[in-house]
């Protein structure tokens, strides 16, 4: 299979690209449990030491394996917190009908807070276990997370809606004081995934069970809106808000640009037309937004000057909102996908804001439109994980897409959604 990156990244782009994969995983390795109940539990972020999530546990699973492969991580120790971590998830974290807690205490496993049990976030956390399964081959890991993937309870989850789709909710809450019970029905589950946004390789988990028909399979995939929009002759299935991360995510574990799907569409081609759109609607309000001027793009989610945001670019299903803040994770989850364009703004990053940068690699969030630059403090695990493996496969590597791929469970998913491989 010819990788469909640049076969060549430019020297100073390769360079940094390296150090920012390794800074990553050294982060998600330093951030992470090292033992005890919580084993393997990463950080949301490093300046909340008690809190971590699911997500990003799973991402850094899946990162550790490429650490491995990089030779910056020891496999037998690797294998020790792989270990650990998947039997914190399958054992100690909370689950509803095999669907995970979102923030959890990073010392003990339990959920913090009023955290909502949630349909991504454990979906992220299963990409990144199968991962390691497949990668590592070991076989307390591999039943551990076969019987992860089979708890799963697919119908209770999913619902039909008055039109006669299919759908998956976003998540459940226990009770009315939880997080998102203002938006929950009466029996506690919290809207649904009726749009094109980062959920496609929960799909994949789903049609793997095999307590899920073909039949069932597809109408799952079927159910969610594809809108096409463009911009800047960038033409793309979009999600509502525009923000950038949701093309990448699903990137991150399954090798999208190998298959279409039943209507013949290419996902990872799609993920590169967003990009670009995007690309281009920052440049098109440079007169507005010196950081958009500076040639940097890519708004999407993470810390901004006034807190967490979620800014969004063109097309999207209404007016994007912005406040000038890029994620550096938004350049390298799109470097892969189209180099050239990416490295321009990779050198502005570098050469030009040294104070982005520190020993854990770029930070989480830039943005010019002050009297002075401003840049994030705290990391976030779920984009240093996004970075690692997505900065990984921008350098060639297939690791993480092999191992998830080559996954019996996946490997069933991806012929009852009737994909083609190309």
């Amino acid at each position: 299979m010819t990788f469909p990156a640049v076969d060549t990244l430019p020297a100073d782009i390769r360079d940094l690209t390296e150090e920012e994969v390794d800074a990553s995983i050294r982060w998600l390795w330093r951030f992470s449990t090292p033992s005890g109940a919580g084993t393997g539990l990463v950080l949301d972020k490093d300046d909340l030491p008690d809190v971590a999530t699911v997500a990003a546990t799973g991402f850094a699973l899946a990162a550790w394996c490429v650490g491995v492969d990089r030779g910056i991580l020891d496999r037998g120790e690797v294998l020790d917190r792989v270990r650990g971590t998947v039997r914190t998830l399958e054992q100690t974290v909370p689950e509803k009908n095999g669907f995970l807690a979102h923030f959890v205490d990073a010392a003990t496993g339990e959920r913090q807070g009023r955290s909502e049990y949630s349909t991504i976030d454990t979906t992220l956390a299963l990409c990144g276990a199968v991962v390691a399964a497949s990668f590592l081959d070991d076989p307390d890991v591999t039943a551990a997370v076969d019987r992860m993937l089979e708890r799963i309870d697919w119908d209770w989850i999913t619902t039909v809606d008055d039109s006669g789709r299919t759908l998956v909710r976003m998540a459940w809450v226990a009770s009315a004081t939880d997080d998102y019970a203002d938006g929950a029905d009466g029996d506690g589950f919290v809207s649904q995934w009726d749009m094109t946004a980062e959920q496609l390789p929960m799909y994949l988990l789903a049609a793997g069970h095999p307590g899920v028909t073909a039949e069932r399979a597809q109408a799952l995939w079927d159910g969610f809106d594809k809108p096409v929009g463009e911009y800047g002759g960038h033409e793309c299935v979009y999600e509502r808000a525009g923000t950038l991360f949701v093309y990448h995510f699903p990137l991150a574990f399954y090798p999208f640009q190998r298959v279409r799907d039943r209507d013949g569409r290419d996902w990872w081609a799609n993920a590169r037309e967003a990009s670009l759109a995007n690309k281009a609607w920052c440049a098109d309000q440079a007169a507005r937004s010196k950081t958009f001027a500076a040639g940097l793009w890519g708004p999407a989610a993470g810390e901004g000057p006034s807190g967490y945001v979620v800014n969004g670019a063109r097309p999207a299903g209404h007016e994007p909102r912005w406040d000038g803040t890029i994620p550096p994770v938004s350049l390298f989850g799109a470097l892969a996908l189209a180099p050239e364009e990416v490295a321009p703004a990779l050198r502005v990053l570098r050469y030009e804001h040294p104070g982005a940068w520190n020993e854990w690699g770029a930070t989480d969030g830039v943005n010019l439109e002050g009297d002075q630059p401003w840049y994030a403090g705290p990391r976030y695990g779920l984009n240093k994980g996004a970075t690692a493996v997505l900065g990984a496969a921008a350098l060639g590597s297939t690791v993480v897409w092999d191992a998830f791929a080559r996954h019996p469970w996946i490997a069933r998913g991806v012929d009852k959604l009737g994909f083609t491989a190309v």
